[in-house]
């Protein structure tokens, strides 16, 4: 009798252990499921990449400038268009720092914190959080992953839509033209806020970001193709487990290369027509053609470049609005509702260029272009909600 009574607690022993590891591993995924929970978790790596590697980047701007500055000053001796194409306001070397300190590590973050998700399935219990909030804007849960990549940049979160379902495939990567604000925009955005003495806009502007991106892909979407998308990517996730290393750094090198490869070429041929839009003095008529359409969005004529080179290079309206050449512009913005609404329009209007030639080589050029022309016309609406409404609050208080 006390062999086996000393058998039994051996036996069971264990078996509360399990149990116990059991309870605890339910209530972590439970928690982890919880939508404002998961919501929380799914725009972490977003907050967390661009203030450190924005911070980082703060650090190294002055002393990289110093050391491109003589270079700079050599080229712009060059005779005209060559200095203008490699030295001016829009010049290659002139903006390689903005991409190697700004962009490159805030993707290189991003893009280790969501293989570190993927790796370890925090990824899958997030998407199986925010599954019932998804499925009225025609997204499954699993293509969040590429929208949130579209944070570090939008280029390789459009590659990633290849292994989308063909359903799918278009709502997300409209969700990411439209919604996720890159590498190059966030940074930018943040810059005009801090420069208006606004910097309070920032979270301000990320939930109207969010709200109208979900309004406008539950109106883009048709219903047939959400409930398609809903039943196709419900999520299964499994345990939570430990990163693996190795595939964690795959991948973040893999999106890493797929940036430089695709996204630096195409940044070079921006720079290019950047400059020679400004060279050719097609820069001050787009100001005088589109200065007039501002007045819709309660806008200053001034804003016009502005917007129009951040609807086409997503840094190009804190070169606008902060460059020497438009200090009265930062003088007309007066209100906080214009700053919003100024910005708002250059982010949302149009995707980048880098984006839009991408999505064209992807999904075919009659789809880039019905995205463009259908993307501009629903962010000129939003832009005239915020204006107006915002012009009224402003005048309530």
């Amino acid at each position: 009798m006390p062999r086996n009574a000393q058998s039994v607690p051996e036996r069971e022993a264990p078996l509360k252990s399990s149990s116990h590891n059991a309870n605890s591993g339910g209530f972590w995924s439970r928690f982890l499921s919880v939508p404002p929970v998961s919501l929380a978790l799914l725009f972490a790596p977003s907050l967390v990449a661009v203030t450190q590697a924005n911070g980082l980047a703060d650090r190294l701007y002055d002393p990289l400038a110093s050391i491109l500055a003589p270079a700079l000053e050599r080229l712009s001796a060059l005779p005209t268009p060559f200095g203008e194409l490699l030295s001016g306001d829009y010049g290659v070397l002139a903006m390689l720092p903005f991409l190697l300190l700004y962009a490159l590590p805030t993707v290189l973050c991003f893009s280790l914190l969501i293989a570190l998700y993927q790796s370890t399935g925090l990824m899958d219990r997030i998407a199986q959080g925010l599954h019932p909030w998804l499925r009225p804007f025609g997204l499954g849960a699993q293509d969040l992953t590429r929208v949130v990549m579209g944070f570090g940049c939008n280029v390789p979160a459009v590659v990633s839509t290849r292994d989308c379902h063909s359903c799918s495939r278009g709502a997300c990567i409209s969700a990411i033209s439209f919604g996720s604000a890159c590498s190059y925009q966030l940074p930018a955005t943040l810059a005009v806020f801090a420069a208006a003495g606004m910097s309070w806009l920032g979270g301000v502007y990320l939930g109207v970001l969010g709200l109208t991106s979900l309004i406008y892909l539950r109106f883009t979407t048709s219903k047939i193709l959400r409930d398609v998308n809903s039943r196709l990517n419900a999520p299964q996730p499994g345990q939570l487990r430990p990163p693996d290393w190795r595939v964690v750094c795959h991948e973040t090198l893999d999106t890493v290369r797929s940036f430089l490869a695709v996204a630096l070429p195409i940044f070079v041929g921006i720079c290019f027509a950047a400059a020679i839009l400004q060279l050719s003095g097609a820069l001050t008529l787009l100001a005088q053609t589109l200065g007039k359409v501002m007045i819709l969005f309660n806008l200053p004529a001034e804003a016009s470049v502005a917007v129009a080179m951040g609807s086409i290079r997503k840094d190009g309206l804190a070169i606008g609005l902060l460059d020497s050449d438009w200090g009265a512009l930062k003088i007309a913005l007066e209100s906080p509702s214009q700053v919003l609404t100024a910005v708002y329009l250059a982010g949302v209007l149009l995707p980048c260029l880098v984006t839009l030639l991408t999505i064209g080589r992807e999904m075919g050029r009659r789809f880039a272009g019905r995205l463009a022309l259908r993307q501009a016309a629903w962010a000129a609406g939003f832009s005239i909600v915020i204006a107006w409404s915002g012009a009224f609050i402003d005048y309530l208080f």
